[in-house]
């Protein structure tokens, strides 16, 4: 989840239309937000699913579109700009694709504006800048041709953009607030990748930090080069056409640059626009409503397509649609949730109760605690909070930052859910019966917590007790250190030799983390 925040008045000049209808527009699109209270912007949450909404511009299109019907065409002119792309690159970031953009009226607000949709399409889309990077430069401070290469750290030597002097590439890893944050991307290679200018000025450390002689955009500014470079081709050139369709809307003229590899060459950004055959019969199975081809033409209309035929043009900044059931959702949105009506399914499955774990739910509820479903799927991070140090199973292909793995415990989000609900009194007893990968083997897992401020280790190891007597199990505890849990009160479970859980008092540092202000107690263990 990204959250920007925009002015509502730079909105209203933007669209013409009340603030009212602006905020009411973004909810119904798919954008949430609300008015802060503080200086009077909107802020707005945003999934990754539509990254050219990051913009200002993005936005103020999708509105325009929705209420006025307007669909932009995005054209390009021929350019004479070449860069050349050494081989050397590669084995470590392979691709650019890059883009000339002539004629923008910077203002304070659009630079600023810029530099968040840059951060939050390398955050997101981007995998923090392990996919893609990208780079903005000032057009007359930078000679072509260009050349992407590599060069060994030490032998690249530029002033970056806020540092106070010249330094070498080891230096800005080191000492730069992006090279700290961002070098372990490419400090283990032996050469390092860059764009240097025909005067072989270095432009940036890719994908570090621009430099502050060629890389600084200011309201000075009037024509722009573009640069995106990373790992996986597709994922840049959609970057790069969300950025040239934002920077056309400012009312830039966008030029075309020659991309030539050792083998080949591209000219980028590609701003034609995509086809995609809509079956109106698929359209009304999957939504449960009459629609004919001029009411569909009128709703993706809302949504800033076209048609033609049974073609639905697709824009070139809609990186997000893969196929016909990404389209089927935007005529739900345009259609309007609160319009459909509940229906009846005209289908008939017979079911069964699942009894399985109906002893582990009634021991649980009869003890007081309330039961709580979570996200199969997590994050490297919190799992490292507690101090899991075993195998996890890693999504080869994440969305974001949130969710890259599957949940090797149920313990993470046991302590999540003490943190949201802190403020809602005490004694707090949830539990959690749910599938986990852990050690990258799949078991079901039960796992319940207490927090009060009385609780002590007695009457929290009484409530597993009732647990494992009322399922006919005989257990011990022993003592073991565990770098979530006070090691003065925790232990793992034991049944005979097999280890099936832990038990224990969460210590100092975890209780901080997750903000708890009283005593918490966890139990896990398998079913």
């Amino acid at each position: 989840m990204a959250v920007v925040e925009f002015s509502i008045k730079d909105f209203e000049k933007a669209t013409s239309l009340s603030k009212e209808k602006i905020l009411d527009g973004l909810n119904r699109l798919g954008a949430p937000c609300e008015e802060s209270k503080e200086n009077g912007n909107v802020i707005i949450e945003l999934t990754p699913n539509r990254p050219d909404w990051f913009a200002f511009e993005g936005l103020v299109r999708s509105l325009r579109s929705y209420y006025f019907n307007e669909v932009r065409e995005y054209k390009t002119k021929k350019g004479s700009y070449v860069v050349n792309v050494d081989k050397s690159v590669e084995k470590i970031r392979p691709f650019t694709a890059c883009a000339v953009v002539k004629n923008i009226e910077m203002t304070d607000l659009r630079i600023t504006n810029m530099m968040q949709v840059q951060e939050k399409l390398c955050a997101t889309l981007g995998r923090w800048r392990k996919k893609f990077a990208m780079g903005i430069y000032p057009l007359e401070r930078i000679n072509f041709p260009l050349k992407y290469t590599t060069m060994k750290p030490e032998k690249i030597i530029y002033q970056p953009l806020d540092y106070p002097k010249e330094a070498d590439g080891r230096e800005i890893i080191e000492k730069h607030e992006k090279g700290q944050a961002y070098g372990k991307i490419i400090k283990d290679n032996a050469v390092w990748p860059l764009y240097l200018d025909s005067k072989n000025e270095a432009m940036a450390i890719l994908p570090i930090i621009n430099s502050e002689k060629t890389g600084k955009v200011d309201i000075e500014t009037k024509d722009i080069f573009i640069e995106v470079t990373g790992i996986d081709e597709l994922s840049i050139n959609n970057a790069l056409n969300i950025l040239v369709a934002m920077f056309s809307d400012m009312g830039g003229e966008v030029f075309t640059v020659e991309v030539a590899y050792p083998d080949r060459s591209v000219i980028t950004p590609d701003l034609k626009n995509k086809k995609m055959k809509l079956d109106l019969g698929k359209v009304q199975k999957i939504l449960g409503i009459e629609i004919n081809k001029k009411k569909a033409e009128s709703l993706l209309l809302k949504m800033g397509y076209s048609m033609q035929g049974a073609d639905v043009i697709i824009p070139p900044f809609r990186a997000d649609i893969i196929g016909d059931i990404d389209i089927i959702e935007d005529i739900a949105i345009a259609y309007g949730y609160d319009n459909f009506e509940p229906t009846i399914p005209g289908f008939f499955t017979p079911g069964e109760m699942n009894r399985a774990l109906d002893t582990e739910h009634a021991i649980m509820r009869g003890m007081g605690f309330l039961e709580i479903t979570t996200f199969i799927l997590t994050n490297q991070n919190k799992i490292a909070s507690i101090g899991y140090l075993g195998k996890i199973k890693a999504i080869t292909n994440p969305s974001g930052e949130e969710f890259t793995c599957i949940r090797p415990t149920l313990i993470v989000d046991m302590l999540n859910t003490f943190a949201i609900n802190k403020t809602k009194g005490l004694p707090q007893k949830f539990y959690e019966i749910g599938i986990v990968y852990e050690e990258e083997i799949m078991k079901k897992k039960l796992c319940f917590g207490i927090v009060d401020k009385k609780i002590e280790f007695s009457s929290a190891k009484g409530m597993l007790q009732t647990l494992m007597k009322e399922r006919g199990l005989e257990f011990v505890l022993k003592n073991t250190k565990n770098k979530a849990f006070d090691e003065n009160q925790s232990g793992d479970i034991f049944i005979g030799k097999k280890k099936i859980g832990v038990f224990g008092k969460m210590n100092a540092r975890i209780s901080e983390e997750y903000r708890l202000d009283f005593k918490a107690f966890v139990c896990e263990i398998e079913v």
